[in-house]
């Protein structure tokens, strides 16, 4: 087995959450909010998932720079190090890329997994011995590793992992990745038996990683070369925030899954489900017995079915006949539309922020 000694988490914490808008927003995004109604954030579950089994001076936090106070707020046992902050927004692989050269100056030899925020897990004992497994064989074989869900249901919101036949123990190469599908396809791709739903959950070491960073990201290299050199960090962030921008946006799901060649895939062994979006928050969460959700703040509903429903913790809501729709109260904004339309939500967004801007 990999020692612990080498195993390392990046979180990822710097997305803006525009699926879950209004609760998520530039000022507050989801994964500092209580999304699960247990009465921690998002990040805050995460973190503490990783921190039962891996030491947790081996943990990072990948995040914008503007959401650094509230990283440290929530988790103010971290080592402020420990924080890495992203000068500009360019997406995960980005983030990711320059967390992997900070890590790796620390320790060549680091076994790596990559974690976003917004994942309900079931089943922690199997959780913990799948990430142990996944850093073990990452640490002996230079390739990436991805964990995929086997789908029961054509859901467009998720990428598609095909496998192929070439295997290592459990674990079978990738063969193809499509993200977002439309229905026909993800209908095609059950059937074939072949494909998983992307959890992002990512394993790498960092000497292969470095690898396809030199040959994709080399505007990163410098930032390893000072790294190393183990400089002061405000001359090292004074670098970062120089070069980190000269990166083009990009998701780390595309970086490893559509522009690695050595990429496998291995079926999650524990429960898992994406909260990223209305719908996913929707199916993970505990509802009545007519199928609503009330996330915050209380309610009487009246006839009604199918809801979700989120309010400040002062507000009593009251429903009649209300059938299929997102009911969201965030600061200024109530959010009243069908449920199951993220197209419709996307342009009320877009409407919003081009009429009110940050407002």
């Amino acid at each position: 087995m990999s020692t612990t000694n080498n195993n390392y988490c990046v979180i990822l914490c710097g997305g803006i959450g525009s699926r879950l808008w209004p609760l998520s927003r530039k000022d507050m995004p989801k994964q500092f909010c209580n999304i699960t109604g247990i009465g921690q954030s998002a990040l805050q579950i995460t973190y503490k998932r990783f921190a039962r089994f891996l030491p947790e001076d081996h943990i990072y936090l990948s995040t914008y720079k503007e959401y650094v106070p509230i990283v440290s707020r929530q988790l103010p046992q971290v080592n402020s190090d420990h924080i890495l902050a992203e000068p500009v927004q360019l997406g995960t692989a980005p983030a990711l890329a320059l967390a992997t050269v900070l890590i790796n100056a620390v320790n060549p030899k680091a076994n790596i997994i990559s974690s976003p925020c917004d994942q309900l897990i079931v089943g922690e004992d199997k959780f913990k011995k799948q990430i142990l497994d996944g850093l073990d064989f990452v640490s002996k074989i230079s390739a990436f590793l991805v964990l995929g869900v086997k789908p029961d249901h054509p859901d467009t919101s998720y990428g598609y992992i095909q496998a192929g036949s070439e295997t290592i123990g459990s674990m079978a190469k990738v063969k193809s990745f499509t993200e977002k599908p439309d229905l026909d396809f993800a209908r095609l791709f059950i059937e074939s038996g072949e494909f998983y739903w992307n959890t992002s959950l990512f394993f790498y070491n960092a000497s292969t990683m470095m690898a396809a960073l030199r040959e994709s990201y080399p505007a990163i290299m410098p930032l390893a070369q000072l790294a190393g050199q183990r400089v002061p960090r405000a001359e090292l962030y004074q670098q970062i925030a120089e070069q980190y921008p000269r990166n083009r946006y990009q998701a780390v799901d595309m970086f490893v899954l559509e522009h690695q060649s050595n990429v496998y895939v291995q079926p999650v062994t524990f429960g898992w489900a994406d909260i990223g979006t209305w719908e996913t928050l929707y199916n993970a969460r505990q509802k009545d017995n007519r199928g609503n959700v009330v996330m915050n703040g209380r309610a009487e509903l009246y006839d009604s079915s199918n809801n979700i429903l989120s309010m400040s913790n002062d507000k009593i809501i009251f429903t009649q006949d209300l059938n299929g729709y997102l009911v969201v109260e965030s600061g200024n904004i109530l959010l009243i539309a069908p449920k199951d339309n993220p197209d419709k939500l996307r342009r009320i967004m877009t409407d919003a922020i081009m009429k009110y801007g940050s407002e």
